[in-house]
């Protein structure tokens, strides 16, 4: 099973087969996507960090999938107005992530 936010990644555009298939090498161990609010430039980094400490004190060390790292949750490399994609192993750690990480109030997922 999978989200329907990793499902969309799978069958997007990516412009290229090369490009298309380091995006399924990135994501496929982590198919419990979501796009996380981790604050922007202009917020500084209190959010993305505390949520950086949180995943590995609750969840392990992050993967990394082009290192052939392996981990039970992986942060995508790009932030656009605050949000990332945040990925997990499994149902149960994904779920636990958004219910700890909640957008702030007034925040609007884009």
């Amino acid at each position: 099973m999978a989200t329907a936010l990793y499902e969309r990644m799978l069958a997007f555009d990516h412009g290229d087969a090369e490009r298309a298939e380091l995006m399924r090498k990135v994501w496929s161990g982590h198919p419990w996507m979501v796009n996380a609010y981790t604050g922007g430039l202009s917020s500084g980094r209190d959010r993305e960090y505390a949520i950086l400490t949180w995943c590995i004190d609750q969840i392990g060390e992050q993967a990394s999938p082009i290192h052939g790292k392996p981990g039970l949750w992986y942060r995508g490399s790009a932030t656009i107005n605050g949000w990332t994609w945040m990925g997990f192993t499994n149902e149960a750690d994904m779920n636990r992530f958004i219910e700890q990480w909640p957008a702030p109030p007034g925040i609007i997922e884009q």
